[in-house]
């Protein structure tokens, strides 16, 4: 089973629909509200509930009944091991890279990122189909696949979700990051702030576009709604360049919050 990572002493939003085949391995008040459910719209619930109903699932990895993803294949996906910066996780790095240890505008702002999967083969499969395919059954035991390699000295306040644009939520029927966000909160046992970080301007879909042009699309695309507290853990499902996790860490540290932590499922190397 995957275990709480720590650095090693040696260490969203969007991209083309997949192809058919399979494809090769980024609240209110104090933001203490309660555990929410993940947003759907009715039609998206009644799909998913009809398509449940008459379909049994079949897991992604070992192609068995029973499940969407048995928690016994989490370990068939290509894990994010070896040699990572401790704070963005960027691979091949020995304790702190060369940007988060000089600081600057290039350095993310959030404290530390961590990511149990290499975006590629299983899992990037897995969360490309709950992007363009809306199956979304597979999100909660990646989101507790998330949750076991949180540092147990990280102890977050409150889990944030990377939100959504509305149109691509609409579009969709919910929002993965949401999901997947949620499943961490249950398993850490730590309330979820639905709604305390508001995505208020659309944005371009950032896989399409190269690093520098990602920190640009997110400008001023963020606010608060409501005081974060002291420790904060914002959740997505994918990150590449960490651009969308730093832009809501700045946002969160504008309001108050004096530590934020960054989790993902998957990180493209």
């Amino acid at each position: 089973m995957l275990r709480a990572m720590s650095t090693p002493t040696a260490t969203t939003d969007a991209e083309p629909p997949p192809q058919p085949s399979p494809a090769r391995g980024e609240g209110a008040g104090a933001g203490t509200s309660a555990l929410a459910p993940p947003r759907r719209s009715f039609l998206a619930a009644l799909r998913d509930e009809v398509w449940q109903a008459l379909l049994p699932q079949r897991c992604l990895a070992c192609g068995a009944f029973g499940a969407a993803l048995h928690e016994a294949c989490l370990d068939r996906l290509p894990t994010a091991d070896g040699a990572r910066c401790d704070r963005c996780w960027q691979p091949g790095v020995a304790g702190t890279c060369a940007r988060c240890a000089e600081g600057g505008p290039d350095a993310p702002a959030f404290d530390a990122l961590r990511a149990p999967f290499r975006f590629e083969g299983l899992a990037r499969r897995a969360l490309l189909e709950a992007k363009f395919r809306g199956v979304s059954a597979h999100l909660a035991p990646l989101g507790r696949a998330a949750a076991a390699v949180v540092p147990p000295d990280w102890r977050p306040e409150v889990i944030v979700a990377v939100p959504l644009g509305r149109r691509r939520e609409r579009r969709r029927g919910f929002n993965q990051a949401h999901e997947v966000a949620g499943a961490v909160a249950e398993a850490l046992g730590v309330p979820l702030a639905d709604g305390l970080v508001q995505r208020v301007r659309e944005t371009r879909a950032q896989a399409t576009l190269d690093a520098e042009a990602r920190h640009t699309n997110l400008r001023a695309a963020f606010a608060l709604d409501g005081t974060p507290p002291a420790r904060v853990l914002v959740v997505d499902d994918v990150t590449t360049t960490g651009a969308t996790l730093s832009a809501i860490a700045a946002v969160l540290r504008a309001g108050g919050a004096q530590s934020v932590r960054a989790l993902a499922v998957a990180r493209e190397d």
